[in-house]
């Protein structure tokens, strides 16, 4: 009679054991899986979108840009066409990645960078560095 008793109960610890074996495996397959799709799952910032800037400093970046170069260009109308393009460029580089009120966040590197691509794109009729 003992000897059932014991069997029982020896049964019974051995199912319990199988589950809780069960249950911590199926919570590591969980976790792996939550684990892998959190670092998939790509997060939006602010950043990625273009800001707005107001007409006024749009106007005034342009201006002072294209002052900068204004002696370079002098009469030549191709090389005036290809400086506002060259500002206006530039203004939507900056315009990408800051707001109005973070222009003095812009490195030197990016500005370098975003110079380099638009004198690609502006001025391949002229106006050398």
């Amino acid at each position: 009679m003992k000897s059932k008793e014991n069997n029982k109960e020896q049964a019974k610890s051995i199912n319990y054991g199988k589950y809780l074996f069960f249950g911590v495996l199926l919570a590591i397959v969980v976790l792996f899986v939550m684990n892998y799709y959190k670092e998939d799952t790509p997060v939006k910032t602010e950043k990625e979108k273009p800001y707005l800037w107001s007409a006024e400093t749009d106007s005034q970046f342009v201006k002072n840009c294209y002052e900068k170069y204004k002696p370079q260009v002098k009469d030549d109308l191709d090389k005036q066409v290809a400086s506002k393009a060259f500002c206006h460029c530039m203004l939507d580089k900056i315009k990408s990645k800051y707001s109005e009120y973070e222009m003095h966040l812009v490195k030197d590197t990016e500005i370098k960078k975003w110079d380099e691509e638009c004198r690609e794109d502006s001025f391949k009729s002229g106006l050398n560095k």
